[in-house]
């Protein structure tokens, strides 16, 4: 899972590339866990993340797991949290269960609209100048 992460220091933004991975089982989940904490406990400051979700499929007997993990992880260790996939479906179902959860539904269509959302939660006009 870590190979999915990268962290820009410039940024202060973590992309996780979650494209196509089906959970389907907690040991997946976990990794997503421990990857978190191996890339983000060491900075000692909280980080924008910018997931992409193109694809990403969750067995149903483990989403309440999965959003316990992502929960936990935002409180911990984000910032805001921003979230793309094509799929209109995909971004309804993540912006609902989000906001089930007390964490942010930012879910857009593409990268570029995720990156214009964290841009604004920083208060700059872009991201792409300090990448």
């Amino acid at each position: 899972m870590r190979e999915r992460m990268h962290y820009n220091p410039k940024t202060n933004i973590l992309e996780m590339d979650l494209s196509h991975l089906a959970i389907e089982s907690s040991h997946q989940i976990n990794e997503i866990k421990d990857s978190l904490d191996e890339i983000v406990a060491p900075l000692n400051q909280k980080v924008y993340v910018l997931v992409n979700y193109e694809g990403f499929q969750v067995e149903d007997e483990l989403k309440s797991h999965y959003s316990h993990v992502i929960r936990e992880m935002y409180r911990k260790y984000f910032k805001g949290q921003v979230r793309y996939s094509r799929s209109a479906l995909a971004r309804v179902t993540f912006k609902t269960t989000s906001l089930e959860n007390g964490i942010e539904g930012n879910t857009f269509p593409n990268r570029e609209k995720a990156l214009e959302a964290i841009a604004q939660m920083k208060g700059k006009k872009k991201i792409e100048e300090d990448m």
